[in-house]
């Protein structure tokens, strides 16, 4: 949704034109802004990166005991006991299933609110303040430092990544997915705008105008 400041009458409103003064607003004072909501427990994305950590941890865990076990024994003892080593490694790692799983659950629901200007992408990732949440994601809060919604319920801002389309070198546009993903360092770590459909093709608009060519 495209929406405007107007710094005459201090007004936000939705569109280019003021809807107090009927003036047109700069190019700097437009932004186009969405919001999408995510949950952890149920996003590939959050799984996938936990369980790299998890297996690879177990993996180093599983080679360093085998190593020990084979420096320390003999071949026969080496055999009998590096069966119930891979079983404890198999075990530690449903363990680290099961507590990824319970921390991801605690983090509730995020509001990821996007926005596009003529400097760059912003995207801010918020959730209802809790210090239950907050420790789920590893992460303290200052409840005197949360920001309250129209409804008297507090959020706090638990990430905030910008680029600036100075900085971008490549672009994916993925209509059918709902996202834009914008690299710094081809094929590396992009920037993912994720867009509900009826989002997609201003946002497209926007960064197509801002980073010519770099698609």
């Amino acid at each position: 949704m495209i929406v405007s400041y107007c710094k005459k009458c201090n007004l936000e409103s939705s569109g280019a034109i003021c809807q107090n003064c009927g003036k047109k607003a700069s190019v700097n004072a437009v932004r186009d802004v969405w919001r999408t909501v995510r949950v952890p427990v149920a996003d590939i994305g959050a799984w996938k990166n936990a369980g790299v950590v998890v297996l690879v941890t177990c993996v180093v865990l599983l080679a360093v005991l085998l190593t020990a076990e084979r420096l320390m024994s003999t071949s026969a003892s080496f055999a009998a006991t590096s069966g119930s080593l891979i079983a404890a490694v198999i075990l530690a790692l449903l363990i680290g299933i099961a507590l990824v799983f319970g921390l991801l659950a605690l983090q509730g629901r995020e509001e990821v609110r996007y926005s596009l200007n003529m400097e760059g992408a912003c995207m801010q990732t918020w959730y209802r303040a809790s210090r239950l949440r907050a420790w789920a994601r590893l992460q303290h809060v200052d409840m005197g430092n949360t920001v309250a919604a129209a409804d008297g319920v507090r959020y706090f801002m638990a990430d905030e990544r910008r680029m600036a389309w100075q900085d971008v070198n490549e672009i994916k546009y993925s209509p059918s997915t709902g996202t834009i993903r914008l690299y710094h360092t081809p094929h590396l770590a992009p920037f993912v705008l994720r867009l509900p459909p009826e989002e997609y093709d201003t946002a497209e608009a926007i960064v197509k105008k801002y980073t010519k060519r770099r698609a």
